[in-house]
Parts: structure tokens; sequence; C-alpha cells
């Protein structure tokens, strides 16, 4: 029964690797007009690569390049990791432009067809955020039992940016346990019609964590 039972978890694994892949080839078509928008603007805003490179924790905490157009300049983190946000002040014009847009993503569409995304999931997250956050919010490990999304089921409510992070991981785990393809799709589709960010005046779970991160982005 067991080994039924991983037999069919391998096959939907597969089923959802392929559809990954279908649709991320016919986006990356679709958008094409959009990353040349997005090359030519960061190229004339400011110095340094278009693409901007990041590690992020994958499926099984395994750690993959996330690619992301380049929003801040290139001396951002120097002193070290911070929690970024769609209000970011170390953002220009054009660098917010981006990210509100969320133009800046679509690169992880080539972490998707690299089979190191997929199309829906939680979003990644850096491992030194994620290992802090696995101390303080409930089942957070479990995130990370499926491959990380471009888009989710938190972020279709709303659950996105400087949006409380225990919250979010409440979505993230109930879609990782109702997951079907249907519910897959249903997010698909309901991705362009996303709530507006749920913001909140105080993050009181992980604060201890990012209060010293996020007060720019206030």
């Amino acid at each position: 029964m067991q080994k039924r039972n991983l037999s069919r978890n391998r096959l939907w694994d597969w089923f959802y690797d392929i559809t990954d892949f279908v649709l991320a080839l016919f986006l990356i078509g679709f958008t094409f007009p959009l990353f040349i928008l997005a090359i030519f603007l960061v190229k004339n805003d400011s110095a340094g690569p278009v693409i901007y490179k990041q590690s992020r924790y994958g499926k099984n905490k395994n750690i993959f390049t996330i690619y992301k157009f380049r929003t801040m300049n290139v001396h951002a983190e120097k002193w070290g990791p911070v929690w970024g946000c769609e209000s970011d002040p170390r953002s220009g014009n054009i660098g917010k432009f981006l990210r509100n847009s969320h133009i800046d993503e679509l690169p992880q569409l080539f972490n998707v067809l690299k089979g190191q995304m997929s199309l829906v999931g939680p979003r990644p997250e850096r491992p030194y955020f994620a290992d802090e956050f696995s101390k303080v919010i409930l089942d957070y490990e479990e995130r990370h039992k499926v491959k990380p999304g471009l888009t989710g089921w938190s972020q279709i409510n709303g659950l996105r940016g400087e949006s409380p992070v225990d919250e979010r991981t409440e979505y993230d785990i109930f879609y990782i346990r109702n997951r079907t393809i249907a519910f897959y799709l249903k997010i698909i589709l309901l991705t362009p019609f996303a709530k507006p960010v749920k913001q909140v005046a105080k993050l009181e779970k992980i604060e201890p964590v990012l209060s010293a991160c996020l007060l720019p982005c206030r």
C-alpha cells in the first residue's frame, strides 16, 4: 500500500513538472515584450548586471540560485541580508515599478524550466531568514516538502511583501496539504486578480527576527 502511494505521488509530481515546463515556456513567449522592457529600464537606471542572483531554499531545503531583474543598486546588501518588501526604500522609481508590478520576478520562469521551482507553491526564502522563521513559526519546515513557486495560495490572498509571515505560512501549508491539479490551476488563473497586500502595524511573532530589517520599509 505504501509503495502504491509512493508511486502515485511520483506520478503526480511528474505531471506537475511537465505542466510547469509547458506553461513556463508559454509564459516566457507571452511576456517576452516585458522582458525587453525590463532589460531596457534596468540598464538605463543604474550600473550593474540586469539579472540579480540570490541563494534560496528549494524542495527539501536544497539551495538553488534564483533569478530576478535587479531593482536595487549593487551595494544594497553590503552589510548583510535585509528583508525586502514592495515599499523598500533601497529601490529607485524604476525598481519600485518592477517590484510592484512583479515584472522583476519574470526571470524565475527559467528557474521553473530548470526544475528548481514550480509555477505554484510557497515563495522561496533565503536560508538565513528561513532558518530563523523555522525557530518561531509552527510547521514552517513543511513548506520545503514541495518546490517553491512563482505564485501561491498565500500570494493571491494578499499575503506577500510586508504581510505577516506566520499567516502566510498557514496558507502555504494549506495548499501543500490539499494540493490537487484543480487547486493548482485555480491559483494560476486567480494570480492576475490577487488581493491587495495585507499589511499590519506590527509583526509580533517575527519581530525579534526582522525588526531591524523591516523598519526601513515602513
